[in-house]
């Protein structure tokens, strides 16, 4: 394995001071480290389509920028990839995490697991499995460096897990809000009735949702971060006559944002959007997301939501949850909670796979 510092040292000497991307649990240890360098920077970014243009943005200026993603977010920036940095010539250096890359993994990252290397292929991008050994590593990153500055295109590094050693990061404020997810979860489980239908996003608010109320009309995303109003809004508008509650984070929502506008367009009047603001990917390694300084709530009702409030204790949340189901919808609730771990959660693949998921929310839909 190679210790982070050696790894972005190495980059450092490369010419490599920024990094971006969206947070994966392979790359928490190389984030942090550069994070509590005063000499190298991070830049939060929604997407990885967003993170592929700000690093070429970046580049074009004369600072080469280092993205690193998760290989389940490939798609987002399979747009970017082809029609901005592959026509334009503009060298992205990417390391993408080998999720389910020849091992075994959680369903979500299956598919992109066994394919990432045939799809890069297609595409026409270099690629190589990024190097356990430090030495081995400076050795090739030169050679990439060269390829990148003579060829004028991106160039990407697959990582499997444990390629990078663990590092203890500086301390973080966790605390600034009373309640964890899980409570929140819990109060939001205790109020509903067989009248509303759940869909959860992805990472612990769907498993934790799973841990406190496991029933037939909870949808649990495992992945398609981001999705969760989309497909909400889907079976709202499809099925007016049920009560569609979505169970969102800030990190997915800021993902995808532009969702807020197509439900506030369409109105629908049985969506009611709860968002667990944490300020964090908690589930990936507690790295800040940008929610601190966006007004999530008056976003939606500038989109078009009919009422938007943010509470941050038990008994407001509890209050607000029950007042939102009263009326008509599109109705935005921002809760915001602490970065606190709930220690224990089960993966929700321990008891449903993803086909049963989908039959027994589509079962539940038509009671």
């Amino acid at each position: 394995m190679i210790r982070p510092k050696d790894f972005v040292n190495a980059l450092k000497k490369r010419g490599f001071c920024r990094f971006t991307g969206v947070p994966c649990s392979f790359f928490q240890a190389a984030i942090h480290c550069v994070l509590d360098s005063k000499e190298l920077q991070y830049t939060m970014a929604p997407n990885e389509g967003s993170a592929l243009a700000l690093a070429s943005g970046a580049t074009m200026a004369g600072k080469p920028t280092v993205l690193l993603i998760q290989n389940s977010g490939f798609g987002n920036l399979v747009n970017p990839l082809t029609s901005l940095n592959m026509i334009y010539h503009i060298p992205v250096l990417v390391f993408m995490s080998g999720r389910a890359w020849g091992v075994e993994d959680e369903p979500q990252h299956e598919v992109i697991g066994r394919s990432m290397e045939s799809a890069l292929t297609a595409l026409g991008v270099q690629f190589e499995e990024m190097p356990h050994e430090i030495t081995a590593f400076e050795k090739s990153l030169e050679n990439v460096r060269g390829l990148m500055d003579s060829k004028k295109s991106p160039y990407f590094y697959l990582v499997r897990k444990d390629t990078l050693e663990e590092y203890v990061p500086a301390s973080k404020t966790s605390g600034l809000f009373p309640l964890k997810r899980i409570e929140a979860i819990k109060i939001i489980a205790d109020c509903l009735t067989d009248q509303e239908h759940v869909i959860a996003t992805t990472g612990k608010p769907s498993r934790e949702l799973f841990s406190v109320c496991d029933r037939s009309r909870n949808f649990y995303m495992q992945g398609s971060m981001g999705h969760a109003p989309s497909i909400g809004l889907g079976v709202a508008m499809a099925r007016p006559e049920k009560n569609i509650v979505v169970l969102d984070g800030d990190g997915a929502l800021l993902m995808h944002l532009g969702v807020l506008s197509a439900v506030g367009h369409y109105r629908p009047k049985n969506f009611y959007h709860v968002v667990l603001d944490n300020e964090a990917y908690e589930t990936t390694g507690n790295q800040d997301t940008t929610s601190s300084t966006t007004d999530l709530a008056s976003m939606a009702l500038g989109a078009g939501y009919r009422a938007a409030r943010t509470v941050s204790r038990s008994e407001e949340l509890e209050m607000a949850f029950k007042q939102m189901l009263k009326g008509p919808g599109p109705f935005f609730l921002r809760v915001k909670i602490n970065r606190m771990p709930s220690d224990g959660i089960p993966r929700i693949s321990s008891k449903h796979d993803s086909s049963e998921i989908t039959q027994r929310f589509m079962a539940g839909l038509s009671l």
